[in-house]
């Protein structure tokens, strides 16, 4: 009983650091006092394979806990996201009734909140602001038009012009897959409004110059390696269309590169 409680005090002198005298005593006051150097010699291995067995098991559990944080860390971005992005388009494809050929360019700043994540994927509810929207499209003049084999009044094209528009799109969602890599595919939809200084597309008679806004959108995040940074690239097709609003809504479809930069807190 008494060799238990000595070997007690000698496990505790190894966390506390008592000093070596005191162990010198508490073995003296036991049955056997004296022992051997072979035995002294024994029991020192024994401390301190002891000590070196505890600093191993604290160094594990220290770095668990830190390759835990890290890793939760990398595997999913805050929950707030602020960017500016930009956005353009060379031509738009003439189908769908919607009137091609004008040029198309949007400058804006997003913010985004962080709704729901999971290993797999997370959703972001998005709010888009583009105070810079410039838009190259025709000019038309009153003219005689055939059409179906019949001339009638319509409207021909003379010219170029720029226009300036301005537009917030307040309902965006944005799905992201594999979050915890450093390159995330995501796909986005969203839809707005914009308002330009004359119509758009056509700046004819009826034509609207404001008009709703709709768009979906594929791409890639590139993270850095804290996650807290990212490039966005992305193809976008934008619907802008007044929505029947009038008798007339030419409507326009485009097809657009965008890029972004993006903040995560």
């Amino acid at each position: 009983m008494r060799n238990s409680a000595l070997r007690f005090r000698h496990i505790r002198a190894i966390f506390c650091k008592l000093p070596q005298s005191k162990l010198k005593l508490s073995f003296r006051a036991g049955k056997r006092p004296r022992r051997t150097a072979r035995r002294n010699g024994a029991f020192r291995w024994r401390r301190r394979t002891a000590c070196f067995l505890a600093r191993i098991w604290a160094i594990a559990v220290l770095g668990a806990a830190i390759f835990t944080t890290a890793l939760r860390a990398q595997q999913f971005p805050p929950n707030n996201e602020f960017g500016v992005w930009g956005a353009y388009s060379a031509n738009s494809p003439d189908v769908y009734t919607s009137q091609g050929h004008i040029q198309f360019g949007v400058a804006a700043f997003r913010y985004g909140r962080l709704l729901h994540k999971s290993p797999s994927y997370t959703i972001e509810y998005t709010v888009d602001v583009e105070p810079v929207e410039v838009s190259r499209a025709n000019v038309y003049e009153s003219c005689e038009v055939l059409y179906q084999g019949v001339v009638q009044p319509g409207y021909c094209a003379i010219g170029k012009q720029w226009i300036y528009a301005g537009g917030l799109s307040p309902f965006g969602w944005k799905f992201n897959f594999r979050p915890q890599r450093r390159w995330e595919p995501f796909v986005a939809c969203s839809g707005g409004f914009v308002m330009s200084q004359t119509a758009i597309p056509e700046d004819i008679p009826e034509a609207t110059r404001f008009n709703f806004t709709g768009e979906i959108q594929v791409g890639m995040e590139r993270f850095n390696r804290k996650r807290s940074r990212a490039w966005i690239f992305s193809y976008k097709l934008q619907h802008i269309s007044n929505g029947f609003r009038s008798s007339v809504n030419p409507g326009v479809d485009l097809n657009m590169l965008a890029v972004g930069y993006s903040f995560f807190k």
